[in-house]
């Protein structure tokens, strides 16, 4: 019969490992619907294993920085067309990312209240891009716009190359082995939740990108290579 030493190690193992589980399921089951990874474990340990989790790595970072990009874009652009308050939402919203732009790995918290705030922040530019200038727009502003338009193309190209990020991390290898290999729990269940919503975003921010460039182009605002690229590059 084991020891009280040994029944303490086992049970705080089991504990490790109910923590741990959840996290390497919730972010298989995304992976799997953003159209990467088969379920398989094909690759469990060695040298293919000791690359993944720095691979994984990888494509959360890419996400932080692609979100600052938008984000700053969306600032920018709100800011152009005097809505100073959807400005500074956008500016708080990649004040979270601050941390994760070191090396740091935002929580699904944060990564979903970012993800509100951005959709929020599209819509509001949206609208104001339907409803038309109340002034014609200064050339002060005209720059401004243009500005956000470079930032917010910028951001959209790398939201897009966030699924070649994906597939580098291997298309047929399981959360579970990227634990396994001695990645960071914290860090798979951010990427989780990238497969999962990267999608969404990348088709609500070309949409935003496409009504700036069309109310850019009616006011007599120059629209920068990088935003048309961008719009050309995914559609």
């Amino acid at each position: 019969m084991p020891n009280r030493t040994t029944r303490i190690a086992l049970l705080s193992a089991g504990i490790a490992f109910a923590l741990v589980a959840p996290a390497a399921s919730y972010a298989q089951l995304n992976l799997q619907q953003f159209g990467f990874g088969s379920g398989k474990s094909d690759v469990a340990s060695g040298a293919n294993g000791a690359a993944q989790p720095s691979a994984l790595n990888s494509l959360v970072q890419s996400y932080v920085g692609a979100n600052q990009q938008v984000l700053t874009g969306q600032s920018t652009l709100a800011s152009a067309m005097g809505m100073s308050s959807v400005a500074s939402q956008a500016q708080s919203a990649a004040g979270l990312l601050s941390g994760a732009s070191g090396g740091g790995v935002p929580s699904t918290s944060v990564l979903s209240q970012l993800g509100g705030t951005q959709q929020s922040v599209s819509q509001s530019l949206m609208q104001a891009f339907a409803g038309g200038s109340t002034t014609p727009p200064t050339a002060a502003s005209k720059r401004t716009f243009s500005d956000g338009l470079a930032s917010l193309g910028q951001g959209v190209k790398q939201y897009a190359g966030l699924q070649s990020n994906l597939g580098a991390v291997s298309k047929s290898m399981d959360m579970s082995s990227l634990l396994q290999a001695g990645s960071n729990p914290a860090t798979a269940q951010a990427a989780g939740y990238i497969a999962q919503s990267a999608p969404g975003q990348l088709q609500s921010l070309v949409q935003t990108l496409s009504q700036a460039v069309q109310y850019a182009k009616t006011n007599g605002i120059s629209v920068p290579s990088i935003a048309q690229s961008a719009l050309s590059g995914v559609n």
